[in-house]
């Protein structure tokens, strides 16, 4: 029988963890247990370097879910974004800058319009950003006709497949980012009016806050974080693909909720999602291993989802009874 006081000490130091980060490290030892392979200092890496394209899709996610609303557009940014680096590339050094900045600045646009329609024009989120996902898709089937083409250049795949102090680039530059952004939301004032605005809307309007500033630069950044990990992506994978996006379209809201973000807005944090798209990267590994089939493995992530929310909603409603 376990005492209360023991008990409470153990609920203190998830708390202080994380539950996300004890999660992480539970199906770490879990999945080596059953393939030993898996402790193997190639293969840790192998999951950080998969983890780092959800990770820097889910950061952008969590702005979105942290004003409270939700991007469903990342899926079709990313796939635009592979569309459109590859097929300006072309292979070519001299084309690698042009390229990416064009990229991101249809990111950039396409963020503008979602915030724009949910601010302006009072669409809600999920409507907004989900007709946007299918608008990106439709016009990127359209403009390769189907059949994709275009290359990378060898310079942007060191991005995607190489390492640095024996770490895989596309993992430091998560990290990178992942820093900057916990910095930014905890640290600065744009980042506190995030918080105020998803927390309640009106009292931040009351306090002088730019609510439809705020909400549009949330989903402006959305838009950026999910191009640039679907540019990590594309320098990993080298090539155009109309499907290469769609895998985020779940995912992304999973490693922000198992991360601890509230879908309501007004809670949770960069490094809780850090945890989170780590989580769902071994999660998919351990599926792989024990040969769980694709169906089931949705259905595995919906699960993980729906008791995340209910999770952190009890924790929530303690914590505000106390």
């Amino acid at each position: 029988m376990i005492s209360p006081a023991r008990l409470s000490r153990a609920l203190r130091f998830v708390n202080r963890l994380g539950a996300v980060w004890i999660a992480v490290i539970l199906l770490y030892l879990v999945s080596g247990l059953i393939s030993p392979g898996m402790f193997q200092i190639n293969e840790t890496l192998n999951i950080l370097q998969i983890a780092a394209f959800l990770g820097i899709v889910a950061i952008g996610q969590t702005l979105a879910l942290l004003v409270g609303g939700i991007d469903l557009s990342v899926a079709g940014v990313v796939t635009m974004s592979n569309i459109v680096v590859t097929s300006l590339m072309l292979g070519q050094s001299e084309t690698l800058v042009p390229s990416l900045l064009i990229s991101i600045l249809l990111a950039a646009a396409v963020g503008f319009i979602n915030g724009s329609l949910i601010t302006l024009a009072r669409v809600t989120p999920l409507v907004a950003t989900l007709g946007t996902n299918s608008i990106l898709f439709g016009a990127s089937l359209v403009y390769t006709g189907g059949a994709p083409h275009g290359s990378i250049s060898p310079a942007f795949a060191v991005c995607g497949q190489g390492h640095i102090f024996g770490l895989p680039v596309s993992t430091v530059c998560w990290l990178a980012i992942g820093l900057t952004m916990a910095w930014i939301t905890r640290q600065t004032t744009f980042g506190r009016k995030l918080y105020a605005v998803g927390a309640n809307p009106a009292a931040a309007r009351l306090m002088g806050i730019p609510v439809n500033r705020i909400l549009i630069s949330a989903y402006v950044l959305s838009s950026v974080m999910a191009c640039l990990g679907g540019l990590l992506l594309t320098s990993y994978i080298g090539l155009p693909s109309l499907g290469i996006g769609d895998q985020f379209l779940l995912t992304s809201v999973a490693a922000v909720v198992v991360g601890g973000t509230a879908l309501s807005g007004g809670w949770g944090s960069i490094v809780g999602t850090i945890g989170g798209a780590i989580f769902i990267t071994e999660l998919n590994s351990f599926t792989n291993i024990v040969r769980v089939s694709t169906g089931s493995r949705f259905v595995l992530q919906g699960a993980v989802i729906a008791l995340s929310v209910l999770m952190y909603h009890l924790v929530g409603s303690k914590r505000t009874s106390s």
